[in-house]
């Protein structure tokens, strides 16, 4: 049993297509001057006409019956819903539009139920599909019952994010598109516990059988039960009726408490919920923070693992502090926050300046987040993270870019290449994230303000850098270069800020850094043109011309290319933790860092004697992008010239014809004479 709290009694241990391709009534689209549409789905269409399925028969509550006839495959007109130009614009320029927003919320909703119908119909077709729970029917009617009693609940329920992404991972494994190691059943049987906490919900009398993992029934927004067991995949009876809600396997039974922290017993672990007040009549919070769920990660199903209660109280905390800042400073994302996020994902804590977070497209108002070092962090986390959620809603409903398949674009904040599609999500996050330290720099003192004025500097540089990478991009579509226009235009008023000349200088050192190492790392000059530039550089002969630009060949595994600026980061907020650093160099936790002794210098100030470092160390076949990147600045610095200008734009030649002559000649050429001499025909 894998856990981290005391929830151990009893027991052993990317976006599908958009809406568009899927089937049934999701109309989407923009267009200008037409009146937006979202129609809003009304108590009974959350309930069973919009579910589709018969009531339930049983014998006495307490017998699983036999499928009938189903009507879930019914075609069934769901709303139809558009986003209008207003609107669009108003998303692209940060603005807080609550129709926007709900035309967001209402789509991913419909086209919910969408991925459920086609779940349903495959799970019919597919022998075994259930394995040893009742068939796929028995769990979608008792579901449409508990809609007819409970249809807040119930679509409360479907606007989870976890329902969303188990249901596109298991029409994936249904179409056999992706594996993992749990049975099929295991994740179709999903369904049966969404309708068993479903039916509890609604106060329903039923006996339906869920699967386990590793003992634990999760039963989503109620929470988990672990019976005991020693299989990896099993299963046990959900009950209601009139001695209360529980789950049995075996001799054991696990009460489900009537309310969420009624219960002793550690063999049930409620769902987590937290709240943040808002103050002053400011929004408030509600969220999940899901450490149950088995869909809450991002590639493969996750076990649950409960936090500590002293772990939970953290969050509680640093989550009503986030929110007191979001709400003061920042009103309009906090307005989008209370509106549209609906589950936090908690991952372990992680190195201050390297934060952890990600989104799942198809888990629209959830987030994973690594716990947070101050409220600062976490609030501006959220708020980058939901970013993400609503571009992909829009782009669920908005064609933004044509199909490109071309994974060769620069995105100034990651290691490796993106598509099209991932920078302009990048940087929509990142002039967010702008936004945010363009405001709180003004809320902060001392070391504080240092690093807010850093942080700002460096995301204003690197959502700028982005944009013009995007705007060369030949598919975007004509409402996504209109996208992409706003978010400019909302950039703009950001370009003349004053930042303090230490936070500035760092930040264009971190940027120019980034993008030098991402051309070491995955840009590849011609063989013809290394041979050529080989031959004629041991003839003693003039460079070869290089007009041709070199190609993405990208790296599977790219070292980390953000070093200079967490060192900078780090010097900036504890000088004694930059010494303590630099004296564990050598050790492989740095060399997992991707840093070298030259970074230090450089980082300090000291770019002669960053130069010696990085000479010394390219005295040799290299293949750390920072050590010529870092040449590049610090040469910049002490010798401006052909040689540096070279290393600053065209590493990747340097580099690669580099290692080039080291290995026709077993001695490794000057890196500042081959650079000078590379720099004579650019």
């Amino acid at each position: 049993m894998r856990t981290r709290g005391q929830f151990r009694s009893g027991g052993s241990d990317t976006s599908p297509t958009r809406g568009a391709g899927l089937p049934g009534g999701v109309r989407a689209g923009a267009g200008g001057g037409a009146p937006a549409t979202s129609d809003r789905p009304s108590k009974q269409q959350r309930g069973r006409s919009q579910l589709v399925g018969p009531t339930p028969t049983t014998d006495g509550g307490n017998r699983e019956v036999a499928p009938s006839d189903s009507s879930a495959d019914q075609e069934d007109t769901l709303p139809h819903h558009r986003l209008d130009e207003f609107q669009l614009d108003a998303l692209a320029l940060g603005e807080h539009d609550d129709r926007a927003l709900e035309v967001l919320r209402n789509a991913e909703y419909s086209r919910r139920l969408l991925m459920l119908r086609l779940l349903l119909r495959l799970a019919r077709r597919r022998l075994g599909s259930t394995g040893p729970l009742s068939p796929v029917d028995v769990a979608w009617r008792l579901l449409a019952s508990a809609a007819d009693r409970a249809p807040d609940a119930v679509s409360q329920m479907l606007t989870h994010p976890q329902t969303g992404v188990w249901a596109a991972h298991t029409l994936r494994r249904l179409r056999h598109s992706t594996s993992d190691p749990a049975p099929l059943w295991f994740h179709v049987g999903q369904l049966h516990s969404f309708a068993s906490a479903a039916a509890i919900r609604a106060g329903l009398r039923f006996r339906l059988t869920v699967p386990l993992w590793d003992g634990i029934a999760v039963l989503p927004t109620l929470g988990a039960a672990q019976v005991s067991t020693v299989e990896p995949w099993t299963s046990a009876v959900v009950i209601s009726d009139d001695a209360g809600a529980r789950v049995a396997a075996g001799a054991a039974t696990v009460a489900i408490p009537r309310e969420r922290d009624e219960s002793g017993d550690p063999s049930w672990q409620p769902a987590r919920v937290l709240r943040a007040a808002g103050r002053g009549g400011a929004p408030s919070l509600v969220v999940h923070l899901d450490d149950l769920g088995p869909y809450r990660g991002l590639d493969s199903p996750t076990p649950p693992d409960p936090l500590p209660p002293d772990s939970a109280a953290r969050w509680s905390a640093l989550l009503d502090d986030a929110w007191h800042l979001l709400t003061r400073d920042h009103l309009p994302r906090a307005a989008e926050l209370s509106a549209g996020l609906v589950a936090v994902t908690p991952a372990p804590a992680t190195f201050r300046f390297r934060p952890f977070s990600a989104s799942v497209g198809d888990g629209f108002g959830g987030t994973i987040v690594s716990e947070s070092l101050d409220a600062a962090q976490l609030a501006v986390t959220l708020v980058h993270e939901f970013q993400h959620s609503k571009l992909t809603g829009v782009d669920h409903l908005v064609a933004l870019q044509h199909e490109d398949d071309a994974e060769d674009c620069y995105a100034p904040w990651r290691d490796d290449p993106r598509f099209t599609s991932g920078l302009l999500q990048g940087i929509y996050a990142f002039t967010a994230v702008t936004e945010f330290w363009g405001v709180q720099r003004g809320r902060v003192t001392d070391t504080e303000h240092e690093l807010a004025e850093f942080e700002f500097a460096l995301r204003r540089r690197q959502a700028n850098l982005a944009l013009m990478v995007l705007r060369h991009r030949t598919s975007l579509t004509e409402a996504g270069r209109r996208f992409v226009d706003r978010i400019a235009r909302r950039l703009a008023p950001w370009q003349t800020a004053i930042v303090t000349a230490d936070a500035l200088r760092a930040a264009n050192t971190a940027t120019e850094d980034h993008l030098a190492g991402w051309r070491v790392s995955h840009l590849r000059p011609t063989d013809r043109l290394v041979r050529q530039a080989v031959q004629a550089w041991l003839a003693g002969d003039p460079s070869p011309a290089f007009d041709a630009p070199s190609a993405v060949v990208p790296n599977p595994n790219p070292p980390r290319l953000d070093t200079k600026a967490v060192l900078a980061q780090v010097l900036m907020a504890d000088r004694a933790e930059f010494a303590r650093a630099r004296a564990q160099l050598g050790r492989s936790t740095q060399a997992r860092d991707n840093r070298g002794a030259g970074d230090f210098s450089l980082v300090t100030g000291d770019s002669a004697g960053a130069r010696e470092l990085y000479l010394a160390e390219l005295a040799h076949p290299c293949d750390r992008p920072g050590a010529w990147s870092g040449l590049g600045l610090a040469l910049e610095s002490v010798s401006p010239g052909r040689a540096a200008t070279t290393l600053r734009t065209r590493p990747e030649l340097v580099s690669t014809i580099h290692d080039a002559v080291a290995a026709a000649t077993g001695e490794a050429p000057h890196p500042e004479r081959l650079a000078g001499w590379l720099g004579g025909d650019l």
